[in-house]
């Protein structure tokens, strides 16, 4: 992963994990969707090549 994509990448994907929660409860089952934007933002918005963002992936429900 290169070092400029990570906070990219954590802001998209937290900011919809949380959304506008007060009490910061996060909504995990948001996951996938979170990264699928996070990454799309990144192919994009940022135009990264597919070696940029190919490495994020879900695992999980």
């Amino acid at each position: 992963m290169h070092d400029e994509d990570g906070p990219e990448v954590v802001d998209v994907f937290y900011k919809h994990i949380f959304g506008t929660s007060p009490e910061l409860h996060p909504d995990s089952t948001k996951a996938a969707e979170a990264l699928h934007l996070a990454v799309k933002k990144l192919r994009t918005e940022k135009k990264a090549s597919f070696r940029r963002w190919i490495p994020f992936i879900h695992l999980g429900l």
